[in-house]
């Protein structure tokens, strides 16, 4: 068995209404549950904001949709969605419960022994695999419905599925079929 290890958890919030964000911004930067706010719109469509109490970055955008970027859990997802419809009920007038989705889940594992990447593409079917060494270190792999880095050294990163069963199911497969690679 491999450790998986989320390194970044990608969440969205669906409100059923357009967010004013200069009127959102505003009224933001005066809440104790915001570190910071940031909104240009002559460089960015979006509002940039940090919560506390770890400053996770949320991005508000104009369609009523809200990303959040940067938990290392699926359940900090859920607590950080939490704390943003707490403040954005005080502002927006919605009696529903917003939809809170996994978008995507990032991780990463050590099979524990470097891997000949030549070899390697070969094994796993060119249809399936980019390797260019003189462009990037890694081969990338596209599994069914992931994607994989996978580095010479046995690192490998895994992206693309939304739920945390799923991201340990593929990298503990992959590791599998990586550890006669060499």
């Amino acid at each position: 068995m491999v450790e998986t290890t989320v390194v970044n958890v990608i969440g969205t919030i669906t409100y059923q209404q357009e967010i004013a964000l200069g009127a959102l911004a505003d009224t933001l930067s005066q809440r104790n549950e915001i570190t910071s706010v940031t909104y240009e719109p002559a460089e960015n469509h979006w509002l940039q904001t940090r919560f506390a109490p770890d400053n996770t970055y949320v991005a508000f955008y104009r369609s009523g949709r809200c990303s959040i970027v940067g938990s290392n859990s699926v359940d900090h997802i859920y607590e950080i969605a939490d704390c943003v419809n707490t403040v954005i009920r005080d502002i927006l007038d919605f009696n529903y419960e917003p939809k809170v989705e996994i978008s995507n889940i990032v991780a990463t594992a050590d099979i524990g022994s470097s891997i000949h990447l030549e070899t390697l593409a070969l094994e796993l079917g060119m249809n399936h695999v980019e390797y260019e060494p003189e462009q990037f270190p890694a081969l990338m792999y596209r599994g069914e419905n992931y994607t994989a880095l996978i580095f010479a050294s046995g690192k490998v990163l895994c992206t693309g599925l939304t739920k945390m069963e799923e991201t340990t199911k593929a990298v503990e497969d992959l590791a599998s079929r990586l550890k006669g690679v060499k």
